[in-house]
């Protein structure tokens, strides 16, 4: 390499420096997965994600709004999980909201009382993995399993 063409190299080194670092960090967004509308239409629950590309983030978030109002870009102001969960929401009256989640919602940033809606949060026992009982009815009422009925043995 010639020095001219070091020279050259180390005069453009700092501008391409400086123009690397100038780019626009690609800013967190919110992304709704439901919206439950209160029973009086007054008022509704969105549970979302926001996603962060910088801190390669995301976050699980429910908020309650005015039925009219949109989603702000922000957290939410009654629920914050620091992990993608699965979180489904329920409105039970006009003042009370259930949140439902497989994640314990201890570990969540929370509020019990937004405004007039008490909020109850709830951990979701994954049912699939626990077999079923079964029923009697389906086992011929308390009669063994392997007992046989009298019509069952016909004739021969």
């Amino acid at each position: 390499m010639t020095r001219a063409t070091l020279l050259a190299f180390l005069s453009l080194l700092p501008t391409c420096l400086l123009i690397s670092s100038c780019h626009e960090p690609e800013r967190c967004r919110n992304v709704t997965t439901s919206e439950e509308v209160s029973p009086d239409g007054q008022l509704k629950a969105i549970t979302f994600r926001r996603l962060c590309p910088e801190e390669h983030s995301i976050t699980t978030h429910v908020s309650i709004l005015g039925a009219k109002e949109a989603l702000p870009d922000g957290n939410g102001n009654v629920f914050a999980y620091d992990n993608e969960i699965a979180i489904r929401v329920a409105w039970l009256n006009n003042e009370r909201l259930a949140v439902y989640t497989y994640a314990d919602p201890a570990k969540a940033t929370k509020i019990e009382r937004a405004g007039k809606v008490a909020i109850e949060y709830s951990t979701v026992v994954e049912t699939a993995l626990i077999p079923p009982i079964p029923d009697a009815a389906s086992r011929g009422a308390g009669k063994p399993a392997d007992a046989s009925s009298p019509t069952d043995q016909g004739t021969h």
